[in-house]
């Protein structure tokens, strides 16, 4: 330890250890003895807040320590102490990022569901000789709420930038929505260059909510997940992608 670094405030120590029920953090540990360890390390912040600590024991420091587990694991799990009960919060932290990598994935997959649902329409506009397919509006009006509505808590948890990062997303997909419901000739009779502009734009406008996400978390770009893909437990095949096996080193990594 530093000899620079101040001691963790008792009142602080003690809403750690009570945020932890007095156990290691990890739900598949809960082993004791406990240590405070810091997710974004001292030597970078330089200073103890609650949102950036969590109660471990000291086998799973080192293994945090030695990066076994990684620090967007650790922001879960830290996470996850304020999902059964919200008021379990110490009620004089004052960072308003408390579930904000959590807010910030369900914005990704809302946000990629409003925008499947606006490609579909596009499609179905595109390939229909009865007019209008209006039986694809109603989910595509749906996946634009529930959009507006994860926009708006991000922005409630977030600083100013990722406020005008997240509403920059959502005000492109909205233009891009207002298009296709007006039926815009620029919609749906793109050229092959003005679509990988489009596409740039489109992808350039996540990049940069990512790196607001990463600046208020205090994590480095590449510290955090771009996307998060979800397994699931069931057995799946695995699908052989392409033919020249260009990536196979790196799937076996």
């Amino acid at each position: 330890m530093a000899t620079n670094r101040t001691k963790v405030p008792r009142p602080l120590a003690r809403q750690l250890f009570v945020e932890a029920g007095h156990r290691c953090a990890l739900p598949t540990c809960r082993a004791t003895p406990l240590e405070i360890a810091h997710i974004v390390p001292w030597h970078r912040v330089r200073k103890h807040e609650f949102h950036n600590m969590i109660v471990l024991c000291p086998n799973c420091h080192t293994r945090f320590d030695r990066g076994d587990i990684d620090r967007q694991a650790m922001l879960r799990y830290k996470d996850l102490l304020r999902l059964s009960d919200p008021n379990r919060v110490a009620p004089d932290d004052p960072s308003p990022r408390a579930g904000l990598l959590r807010v910030y994935r369900l914005f990704q997959s809302d946000m990629t569901t409003w925008h499947t649902s606006i490609a579909e329409l596009v499609m179905a506009v595109t390939l229909s000789s009865y007019g209008f397919p209006t039986g694809n509006l109603e989910s595509c009006r749906t996946a634009a709420s529930l959009a507006r509505a994860a926009t708006d808590k991000l922005s409630d948890l977030g600083d100013e930038g990722v406020t005008e990062a997240a509403n920059y997303v959502f005000d492109w997909s909205l233009k891009w929505a207002h298009d296709v419901f007006d039926l815009e000739e620029s919609a749906f009779n793109k050229t092959r260059e003005k679509t990988g502009a489009w596409a740039r734009e489109r992808l350039m406008g996540f990049v940069m909510l990512h790196e607001e996400i990463c600046a208020a978390l205090d994590l480095g770009p590449r510290e955090l997940d771009f996307f998060e893909t979800e397994r699931s437990g069931q057995n799946l095949p695995e699908v052989p992608l392409g033919t020249r096996g260009l990536w196979d080193a790196d799937a076996e990594a």
